[in-house]
């Protein structure tokens, strides 16, 4: 391995912060309840992966109807295992799950008030190193965001100071990310590196260049012969 490629890889992702995503799956019950009661979201506990559901669904087969309980999943965990699963139902074996939206208690759970997602991995992760007696040293750096579920990917993608920024050279083969205030220091430090990507990059290109043009060589002779 050149040590260009070995210096690339030892610097991924060194930032100590856990990215968060937000997607469509439902959300951590152990984030959720950091700021509310078990009371408070009993309900809304998706029956398959057993977390706060996300876009919440009623399961209301005919099958099961006489059940006292409202069958809650959330929209993509039903969708997943059906289609893993697509004569089944994830109540009872039989065919054709019926299920219907559940507005009402999507803007319940999304006016649940939460910490910052990327907070509370950061603590977690503080947590298992101080058991393992290692130490992080962006632990000074925090997210002090409370607000609801509905604010959160605005918070996420514009405001929260645990986001992650990806170096400036990343399309010429940099992968390093770390928290914004720490990305001048990098460019700084790497500055010879970038340009050594920037010419292993260039000559790349020249060579993709060079191989299209005798590749078109090779063509136009064949055709006088």
């Amino acid at each position: 391995m050149s040590d260009m490629k070995e210096e690339t890889m030892n610097e991924k992702h060194q930032s100590g912060v856990v990215p968060f995503f937000f997607e469509h799956s439902c959300f951590d019950k152990n984030w959720v309840l950091r700021l509310n009661s078990s009371e408070q979201i009993n309900h809304f506990i998706c029956l398959i992966c057993k977390q706060v559901a996300n876009s919440p669904v009623e399961i209301n087969c005919p099958q099961h109807e006489n059940m006292d309980e409202t069958l809650i999943a959330g929209e993509n965990c039903l969708k997943q295992f059906l289609n893993n699963n697509p004569h089944a139902c994830p109540v009872q074996p039989h065919d054709g799950c019926e299920y219907y939206k559940m507005k009402p208690m999507q803007r319940l759970i999304n006016d649940l008030i939460v910490m910052c997602p990327r907070q509370f991995q950061q603590d977690l992760q503080t947590l298992e190193g101080n058991e393992e007696g290692q130490t992080h040293g962006n632990t000074a750096v925090i997210c002090s965001f409370k607000g609801k579920i509905k604010d959160l990917k605005g918070h996420l993608d514009n405001a929260c100071t645990l986001k992650l920024s990806e170096c400036w050279f990343k399309s010429f083969g940099c992968d390093y990310s770390c928290l914004g205030h720490g990305l001048d220091t990098h460019l700084n430090e790497k500055m010879k590196h970038h340009f050594d990507l920037e010419e292993l990059k260039q000559l790349q290109l020249e060579n993709e260049q060079l191989k299209m043009q005798i590749d078109l060589d090779k063509k136009n002779n064949m055709k006088k012969y």
